[in-house]
């Protein structure tokens, strides 16, 4: 009986810790939120026990056959969240939070409470205060919309409706393909708060297929 509490106890720390690193995902409306990685850290947490006591009785078998495959297995999953559209990629930032709360589940699996509970701290300082400092550097004063359109009414409609609300562009890159055109453009924060209000009049024009408007 002691041993299943033990046993219990490390799958409840894994997903509450699990949790609290998805909610910082979810608040923010990333792919993978709360659910995804608390199921990721108990699931961890879980075949990490199987392998360390189940599958391995003192005299054969590997203790870290199992959990060792955890390892690369998440990267699969973690890939999953990765979106290149045009220039840019979005989605390694959720990768890495699902990389490293599999991780620390393998820790709370193994029974190292405190390491465990230390790299959850840690993970939630990066993703949190490190992005404030993003901003205090000025990543943050700019950014980052993508707009997909049929080629024949690309340039010159997007040309006069970024025109007509003074939105102008610091910086613009092109990809084309047989059928299409897509603009991802950086503006700053000023201009990006005009595009939202006026999200609806960029979505009339006529030959736009998708609008991207980042973080």
């Amino acid at each position: 009986m002691q041993v299943f509490v033990d046993f219990f106890l490390r799958l409840v720390a894994a997903t509450v810790s699990g949790a609290i690193i998805g909610f910082t995902r979810e608040r923010i409306q990333r792919p993978a939120g709360l659910r995804t990685h608390a199921l990721i850290s108990v699931g961890a947490a879980f075949l990490t026990i199987l392998s360390i006591y189940i599958f391995f009785d003192g005299k054969t078998g590997d203790p870290g056959r199992v959990a060792a495959q955890i390892v690369s297995g998440i990267g699969f999953l973690g890939a999953g969240t990765i979106l290149k559209k045009g220039f840019s990629v979005k989605g390694l930032t959720t990768a890495a939070t699902l990389w490293v709360t599999a991780a620390i589940g393998m820790g709370f699996g193994a029974g190292e409470y405190l390491i465990s509970s230390s790299a959850t701290g840690i993970v939630l300082l990066i993703v949190v205060a490190f992005k404030r400092v993003d901003l205090f550097a000025g990543k943050g004063s700019k950014q980052t919309v993508t707009i997909e359109m049929h080629k024949e009414h690309a340039m010159e409609r997007l040309a006069k409706k970024l025109d007509k609300l003074k939105i102008t562009p610091l910086h613009i890159e092109i990809e084309t393909d047989e059928d299409s055109i897509s603009f991802e453009f950086v503006i700053s924060d000023e201009d990006y708060k005009i595009l939202k209000r006026n999200i609806v009049e960029f979505a009339s024009i006529e030959g736009i297929n998708s609008i991207d408007l980042g973080d």
